[in-house]
């Protein structure tokens, strides 16, 4: 009889019975061949539909009736999520893993890998970058676009234009950083790509580095295999992982987003003076002690959208409000609003992040499914290593990516 080593025999079974049982997520064939070839050539698009297989977030029966009746009276959202930061529990959810346009939430992201360029030695906060015409024509000018009012052939900091992207959700200070660490807009975006995959996400599409839709970009800015109809979709629970991993490595951020005000290009015939345009911080229209960020976003598909980072019953969170759209009055439901209302319905739970019972939104990285993968093979290969020996003296150039084992994770995890 094969035997396994304890851990990894429980993951198999487990994962085995989660497959059988339709527990996990399961995706429909198209999304896996999306999401799995990001970094090639893939087919672009996106509709609901085609995230239609995701099974939805259950939450325990446990679970307090009157926050289910509240939020289903007074929450306006198309989807929301609230994550317990140290347990990964979803607190709160509404169609919290189904992914939808994010719009410039999507600058979350970008600025980690900028954050990240910088702890690497390629940038430096005091170093200047000089704003391309090429993307100051088309992001600075155009009214009807959020930007930062770079000027062409100027140059700025990149600690002022960080401060554009998180509090101007500057579109043209996102393409000038990325542009300058990957080269171009397309590169900028897969380096997205690749980081999200890294961290085990698999249900999202990727367009832009700051999360304008293809229609309001250079068509020879585009990935290569979409058209104008795509923008940025993510799930509310993937929002708030990215958000929660940014924060966690690069605190550096809330510094940025906690602020009230900036002084931009100050003492220079350029300077500007920014005002967040967070209204859940301490002092604003929802104000909440403890509310550290972050990002905002908002087009015609993805409706008014926020995710929130802060502390709430000494508890670090996230919370990702999506799709506020347009009332019948011509109003819109605000997602400061919304996640004040989420946060202070649960504040009156503060133990409710210890039930075990309650599904999360933490994914498997890339790094730990491949040392699943050898480990499981590892074991096979020792229960026979005979079998073993001889695929590895008549074959060196097996493609040990294409067995069993991996054929089988390949319908749970993206490889």
């Amino acid at each position: 009889m094969l035997k396994l080593p304890k851990l990894t025999r429980k993951l198999v079974i487990h994962l085995s019975l989660c497959c059988l049982a339709g527990s996990l997520i399961t995706l429909p064939n198209q999304i896996n061949a999306q999401v799995n070839q990001l970094s090639k050539t893939p087919h672009f698009s996106w509709s609901k539909e085609q995230f239609q297989n995701i099974d939805p977030i259950v939450m325990p029966d446990n679970y307090p009736n009157d926050l289910l009746e509240k939020f289903d009276q007074e929450l306006e959202a198309r989807s929301y999520a609230v994550i317990d930061e140290e347990t990964h529990h979803i607190l709160a959810q509404k169609e919290g893993n189904i992914p939808y346009p994010i719009a410039s939430m999507s600058k979350v992201i970008s600025t980690y890998l900028v954050f990240k360029a910088i702890k690497g030695g390629r940038l430096s906060m005091d170093e200047e970058i000089q704003a391309p015409e090429e993307i100051t024509s088309v992001l600075s000018d155009d009214p009807e676009l959020s930007s930062t009012g770079l000027v062409g052939g100027v140059s700025y900091s990149v600690k002022d234009l960080l401060h554009g992207v998180i509090m101007k959700s500057g579109n043209d200070a996102t393409s000038v950083l990325m542009w300058h660490i990957y080269g171009s807009e397309q590169e900028g975006t897969q380096a997205i790509i690749d980081q999200l995959k890294e961290w085990g996400m698999r249900d999202f599409a990727f367009y832009t580095v700051s999360g304008l839709p293809n229609s309001l970009v250079p068509e020879s800015w585009r990935l290569t295999g979409s058209d104008k109809t795509n923008e940025n979709v993510m799930s509310a629970q993937d929002v708030a992982l990215m958000a929660q991993y940014t924060v966690e490595e690069f605190p550096e951020i809330l510094e940025i987003s906690q602020k009230q005000q900036y002084v931009f290009k100050e003492g220079t015939d350029y300077e500007q003076i920014f005002y967040t345009t967070n209204k859940l911080l301490p002092g604003q229209e929802y104000g909440r002690e403890g509310i550290t960020g972050l990002k905002s976003g908002s087009t015609d598909a993805a409706g008014l959208n926020f995710v929130a980072t802060g502390q709430e019953n000494g508890r670090k969170i996230i919370a990702v409000s999506m799709g506020n759209m347009m009332r019948e009055d011509g109003s819109f439901s605000s997602p400061y609003q919304e996640i004040y209302t989420l946060l202070d319905a649960l504040a009156q739970y503060p133990d409710l992040y210890k039930n075990d019972q309650l599904p999360s939104n933490k994914h498997l990285s890339l790094a730990d499914q491949e040392a699943l993968e050898a480990s499981i093979q590892g074991s096979l290969d020792q229960a026979n290593p005979n079998k073993a020996n001889k695929e590895k003296s008549t074959n060196n150039y097996t493609n040990h990516r294409d067995n069993a084992i991996t054929n089988f994770f390949k319908k749970i995890f993206p490889f």
